[in-house]
């Protein structure tokens, strides 16, 4: 698990409290757009483009303080999800990055792992569907069968949760 948005490692515990991971990287003014390109895994183009764009405020003296860095993290994070004007849209909600970045971060610690298994015991409902097929074993084992409706069932659900988040974003 990473924090959102970016490529530090962190436990569901760690998302309790995030100002244990990022007040330390903060101390100074900030960070370069090296580090900060590193920390998210993105190109420096990217986060040049967004600057550029107005969703991020510029560097002041050529660094990120920690509310532009949170804001580059969640768009980051959500980027193949919205669009970049619809985080924005969310962002500008409650002026507040920071405090919704702690927010999200303490409801992910605290929310399943994974919620869709759980709630419909999607591996009991996929066993029961390969059983009721006539799969030929011989081609696919059904190990593999059962992975690959894993597969397009998640991403069946990632299109129906997609739209319905896209859904709730028109009505703000």
């Amino acid at each position: 698990m990473y924090l959102p948005g970016t490529l530090i490692p962190v436990s569901k515990e760690h998302l309790q409290n995030i100002d244990q991971i990022l007040d330390p990287m903060f101390l100074l003014e900030g960070m370069q757009l090296r580090q900060v390109t590193q920390l998210l895994g993105i190109e420096a183009h990217t986060v040049q483009n967004w600057v550029k764009r107005g969703f991020v405020d510029s560097p002041v003296k050529k660094l990120y303080n920690r509310d532009k860095f949170i804001r580059l993290a969640v768009l980051n994070y959500f980027k193949d999800v919205f669009s970049l004007e619809g985080i924005i849209s969310l962002l500008n909600m409650a002026r507040q990055d920071s405090t919704v970045y702690t927010a999200f971060c303490a409801l992910l610690s605290v929310s399943p792992v994974d919620p869709i298994r759980a709630e419909t015991k999607l591996n009991d409902i996929i066993d029961k569907v390969v059983d009721a097929q006539k799969f030929d074993y011989g081609i696919t084992s059904r190990e593999q069968v059962k992975k690959l409706l894993t597969i397009l069932y998640t991403a069946h659900l990632s299109i129906v949760m997609k739209k319905e988040a896209e859904r709730l974003l028109t009505e703000i």
